[in-house]
């Protein structure tokens, strides 16, 4: 599900399932794990926003992620994934991914991803259609 700001851009919404496994000894879900699961929204909103998954065609690779943990993921309520993009670069640019239950933010991370050439493995310019798609999700005021 999308959510359309037209001020803004788009923001991808998207229910993720838990898994009994998820959970620690602590009886909520794991951090490492949660980072899988904001791993999960934002390739699934890749796939929503440019009809493409990261390949070797045009890998794309985790610069840098930031996560701030705000409070546990549990078992049973419904975990939302929002994800957008803030900031649009010449070679890279950066999503913010935010996991919520119950209407509340439980993590909130930063993703910088460089798209690479991959004959070279160095930092390429993005083209104009991977550009196009990332604008059309660009929000750089918190909604």
């Amino acid at each position: 599900m999308a959510e359309t700001n037209p001020a803004q851009g788009t923001k991808f919404s998207r229910e993720i399932d838990l898994r009994w496994s998820d959970q620690d000894a602590n009886g909520h879900v794991n951090n490492a794990r949660a980072i899988t699961l904001v791993e999960e929204a934002r390739v699934r909103a890749a796939l929503h926003w440019t009809g493409t998954v990261p390949n070797g065609a045009r890998p794309r690779v985790v610069r840098s992620l930031n996560v701030d943990f705000f409070r546990p993921i549990n078992y049973g309520p419904e975990l939302w994934a929002h994800v957008w993009i803030s900031r649009i670069g010449s070679t890279s640019y950066t999503v913010h991914h935010e996991l919520h239950q119950e209407g509340k933010p439980c993590v909130i991370a930063e993703t910088a991803i460089v798209q690479l050439n991959p004959d070279t493995q160095k930092p390429e310019p993005l083209d104009d259609h991977m550009r196009h798609a990332l604008a059309a999700a660009l929000i750089t005021e918190r909604p």
